[in-house]
């Protein structure tokens, strides 16, 4: 899969990697905003974590 991070702050973008490899980025380098988007929309963190992964997706049009 390919992931843009949607954290303005993070310039992570890497192509065919699997959600796991990027779920480890998440997090190491955003778990304090994961853990903040949770409490706001008082959702588990699993679930937050499941967001951005979803909103970080890129696809590519091939045809």
């Amino acid at each position: 899969m390919n992931f843009n991070c949607i954290f303005s702050s993070c310039s992570y973008k890497c192509n065919n990697v699997d959600e796991g490899e990027f779920l480890k980025h998440l997090n190491k380098e955003h778990h304090d905003e994961i853990l903040k988007i949770s409490k706001k929309e008082n959702i588990s963190i699993k679930m937050a974590e499941m967001i951005t992964v979803t909103n970080s997706t890129v696809f590519i049009n091939s045809g």
